[in-house]
């Protein structure tokens, strides 16, 4: 599906466990001035994603998280739900924890 940018968080969901179709996972990665993003129908496939564009990095941060698609009157906007992986990269290193670590540092 390709790589988009984050877009305004207008409310929020429930997990993608809860069996919704429609629902997509939302990646992000975040090193300084740099990052990368992207969407896909599979969790496991963000989450592998995420970790491929944070590995590029020395020090970093990337989520998974579940969204939909909304209509508004300009367009449509990411509906955000819950975290489902969160990974902080240090040195090289990478940590990954289930869930929403996204302002927690190593």
């Amino acid at each position: 599906m390709g790589n988009v940018d984050s877009g305004p968080n207008v409310g929020t969901i429930g997990s993608a466990a809860c069996g919704d179709d429609d629902l997509l996972s939302v990646w992000e990665v975040e090193s300084g001035c740099a990052g990368a993003s992207g969407v896909s129908e599979s969790e496991a496939v963000a989450e592998e994603a995420m970790l491929a564009a944070l590995h590029g990095f020395r020090r970093g941060r990337g989520r998974v998280r579940v969204a939909r698609l909304v209509p508004i009157r300009s367009g449509v906007v990411y509906r955000y739900g819950a975290t489902l992986v969160t990974a902080h990269r240090t040195d090289g290193a990478t940590v990954v924890v289930a869930g929403d670590a996204w302002e927690v540092a190593p």
